[in-house]
């Protein structure tokens, strides 16, 4: 199999473009002890997060098609727990445990990716029959509903993206799938009432933030700002008002996008745009070249899920889509995300490497 060679340095680049921008939208920079700092913990998950590459890239990812229902399972369970005795924060939200180290949600969308891919590269005979589809649509909607509940907008829809690539990548019809859809959307009203008085407002303001903007368009409209400040070439490392004096919220997770432009301008834009396109792209290529079917799906999967995590997340940045609070897989500050990427992309890596074989 012809592998990318260059797959390990795409995913470096992104974590280097990923520390630097952290480090330099930390608010406790020069303010508390290193390891105290969000750079400090960043720089600790991104190492741990390299030897997991590592370790993950050498146990062939049949392994854990095989754990398929274990780790459906774990899912679930994790799920729940979080629901009862997660933590959260003063919205109302619960989704993480383990003293707000670990967001089970987060780790979910690799686990429905692996169990996804190897229950339906399991039944190749059903593709495009309704008795599975209507299986993979039972077993999607249950995390989904569960993170929903947290509540956990962002990652629901993430789930719902690998759900809806998979039956693509299967051959179902179209009338199918949007029968599907159909049903997601007629439990619209039933997700509004779920959803927390500030997500309802959040969806409410994109399509006119200007109409509160101290409110809940302040977070949009502070992000155009700043990504609109940085110009062609930005205003350099560590400069720039609306990041640094902390005009932008969530500068460092959510709108770390629009710091980072504000600092390095439409280039730096571009290039952090470039450095993903080269990693879908080297992610689906791997794909197309393993003559393994779950390797097939399960790329496909990895590869949608950073599709529309880079689209939403850089497109909220813009103005041009909802807040969701979805994470920049690999820059935005987050452990949890920085450690599920670098598990998913040691699979991919896997992949390419064994190329089917055992």
């Amino acid at each position: 199999m012809k592998t990318v060679k260059m797959f390990p340095i795409i995913i470096l680049s992104l974590n280097i473009v990923g520390l630097l921008a952290v480090y330099s939208t930390d608010p406790l920079r020069g303010e508390a002890v290193f390891i105290q700092t969000f750079f400090g913990k960043q720089l600790m998950w991104s190492l741990l997060g390299w030897l997991v590459f590592w370790g993950i890239s050498r146990i062939h990812y049949h392994w854990f098609i095989k754990l398929e229902w274990m780790i459906y399972l774990i899912i679930i369970l994790s799920l729940i727990v979080v629901l009862f005795f997660g933590s959260g924060d003063d919205v109302g939200t619960r989704r993480w445990i383990l003293f707000r180290s670990v967001q089970p949600s987060e780790f979910s969308k690799v686990g429905m990716a692996v169990f996804l891919a190897a229950f339906l590269s399991a039944q190749p005979e059903d593709y495009g029959s309704w008795q599975l589809l209507l299986k993979t649509s039972f077993l999607s909607i249950i995390p989904t509903g569960l993170i929903f509940l947290e509540p956990d907008l962002g990652t629901a829809l993430v789930i719902i993206v690998l759900w809806f690539s998979a039956l693509f990548f299967c051959g179902f019809q179209w009338k199918k799938i949007l029968a599907v859809f159909a049903g997601l959307v007629g439990l619209i009203p039933f997700f509004w009432l779920v959803l927390h008085d500030y997500q309802r407002k959040r969806l409410l303001s994109f399509f006119a933030p200007q109409s509160d903007p101290l409110g809940t368009g302040y977070n949009v409209l502070q992000s155009k700002i700043t990504i609109g400040a940085g110009s062609f070439f930005g205003k350099g490392w560590l400069s720039g008002t609306q990041s640094q004096l902390r005009f932008l919220p969530a500068h460092y997770t959510d709108f770390i996008f629009a710091s980072w432009c504000e600092q390095w301008g439409f280039v730096g834009g571009v290039i952090i745009l470039a450095l993903f396109f080269w990693l879908i792209w080297s992610i689906f290529r791997i794909g197309i070249e393993t003559p393994d079917l779950e390797g097939k799906i399960l790329t496909t999967l990895f590869g949608s899920m950073f599709v529309f995590q880079v689209m939403i997340n850089v497109g909220m940045n813009m103005g041009v889509m909802p807040v969701t609070g979805i994470p920049l897989p690999f820059i935005s500050y987050g452990g949890s995300s920085l450690f599920i990427n670098m598990i998913a992309m040691g699979m991919v890596w896997n992949i390419a490497q064994s190329g089917g074989n055992e």
